[in-house]
């Protein structure tokens, strides 16, 4: 058995949500991949998450941390977070797969269309989504009144959420990519699907879809 852990960047003492990616992973490969077993833990002062420069650099040396102490016990580490913070950091320093749910959106994004919106809670999107789609990128928007995880479990989040993917298909894309993992929380995918007739690419799943190929094919 591989032993995932899933790092979850904002802090909270309810476990059941903290494990709820955890779930939907395990649920997504429980087919295709039933060698893995997961563990979820979370930042220990982060409690709105990260959604700007501000929140990212107070972060950082917490994922640095409790990645440096559990990777010792896991065969690989997801970081649940659609900006894929210290990513670069992380891999160069632990000696095993380490999958940002950012770049793992965007590789499976790509796989699905040439014209890729996507929405968030900045005011762009994540630098991992301008340099892994380049052009592709046709069109980011950040719903209205949304501006942190705890804005995307509103109703009015919801509802603005909702306008912001209609607003990209009018526009011409041709495939959805989520750039929050707070969004998976939500389930957005199954939110939207009904109000539009494209792919939507939840981070948090693509995450889970590139660690099993890489821990399969090493």
């Amino acid at each position: 058995m591989k032993r995932i852990g899933i790092l979850r960047v904002v802090t909270s003492g309810d476990r059941s949500f903290l494990e709820h990616h955890q779930r939907l992973i395990q649920a997504h490969l429980a087919d295709t991949a039933p060698g893995l077993t997961f563990e979820t833990r979370c930042l220990p002062d982060q409690p709105n998450g990260i959604h700007n420069a501000a929140t990212l650099a107070h972060a950082l040396p917490q994922i640095e941390a409790i990645a440096r102490d559990w990777a010792p016990a896991l065969d690989g580490l997801i970081v649940s977070c659609a900006a894929d913070p210290g990513l670069k950091k992380l891999r160069a320093t632990l000696s095993i797969p380490v999958v940002g749910a950012g770049e793992a959106c965007c590789e499976v994004a790509r796989r699905h269309g040439e014209r890729v919106g996507a929405i968030g809670i900045e005011a762009d999107a994540p630098p991992v989504f301008h340099a892994r789609l380049g052009d592709r990128l046709m069109r980011y928007r950040q719903p209205d009144g949304v501006a942190c995880t705890h804005d995307i479990h509103t109703d009015a989040g919801k509802l603005a959420i909702i306008a912001a993917v209609r607003a990209l298909e009018a526009e011409g894309a041709n495939v959805i990519a989520l750039a929050c993992t707070g969004m998976a929380t939500t389930d957005v995918a199954a939110l939207v699907t009904p109000y539009i007739d494209l792919p939507v690419i939840n981070p948090v799943l693509a995450a889970g879809d590139v660690m099993a190929r890489r821990l399969t094919s090493s």
